[in-house]
């Protein structure tokens, strides 16, 4: 179980959405021993700090400040995917009472071309490996959005788009912005009361996990080469073939020679 900032390349670059982080492989048992150091900002440096002991209190660490540092972010999105074979088995199951207790909504179930290929609906094939899409878009800290339902107003002035969940409420506009409104304020009081109720922040060292018998997981760090321009990636290279130190070619039958 791993927690990604959307659109970060880890290792490579931290940079990303810090609005958002997705979860993803829930294979794991949630009272397995576990860690993971922390990272500071879009900058990647590892913090020396770890949290633990186990993927379920990772998950619930991470939950308080996310992915960007170690500050708390009771304004922050999260995504998490399980997979049907996931949520059919006994930890798919245990995940699934984790992010229930967390407070995470249903989205949406897609299945993904990987498994069921390129041909079309109407051809009949039904889906056998559905995702299920889960969210937590919290919504209680200070500069929280009254209305976070609302799209803005760009996206509204464009018209009839796509068919939406909104088209189907039976709502006039008003009637629509005044019910989302009180759906938002329900949605930020819970999500209040569970954010106060997360455990408080606690570090580890290496020293300390390892005497309590939890392997140690380093943070990615910036590789060598991160997703970069052509041109860019030409300079460094360049850069470091003009730094690397020149090896002299001795023939072993020369005076030379040790």
């Amino acid at each position: 179980m791993e927690f990604l900032r959307l659109g970060s390349s880890i290792p490579g670059s931290y940079w990303g959405c810090c609005a958002v982080d997705i979860i993803q492989n829930f294979n794991k048992n949630p009272a397995e021993k576990a860690s993971i150091e922390l990272v500071d900002g879009d900058g990647g440096t590892p913090l020396g700090k770890f949290v633990g002991l186990t993927y379920e209190e990772i998950f619930w660490q991470r939950l308080r400040f996310g992915t960007f540092s170690s500050t708390d972010m009771p304004n922050h999105g999260f995504i998490a995917v399980l997979t049907l074979s996931q949520v059919s088995g006994t930890y798919g199951k245990q995940w699934l009472a984790i992010l229930h207790k967390a407070g995470f909504e249903f989205i949406r179930a897609v299945d993904n071309s990987v498994y069921t290929g390129k041909n079309l609906c109407d051809q009949g094939k039904k889906s056998s490996h559905p995702n299920y899409i889960f969210g937590l878009f919290r919504n209680c800290g200070a500069g929280s959005i009254d209305n976070p339902f609302a799209p803005p107003t760009a996206w509204t002035d464009l018209g009839q788009g796509s068919p939406q969940p909104w088209d189907y409420l039976g709502y006039t506009p008003d009637d629509r912005a005044n019910n989302s409104i009180e759906w938002a304020e329900k949605q930020r009081e819970d999500q209040l009361t569970r954010y106060k109720a997360l455990p408080a922040k606690k570090w580890y060292t290496q020293e300390e996990l390892k005497k309590l018998g939890v392997p140690v997981h380093f943070a990615g760090k910036r590789s060598k080469y991160p997703q970069q321009e052509a041109t860019e990636r030409a300079y460094v290279e360049k850069a470091e073939a003009e730094a690397a130190p020149k090896v002299k070619s001795i023939n072993p039958f020369t005076k030379d020679a040790a």
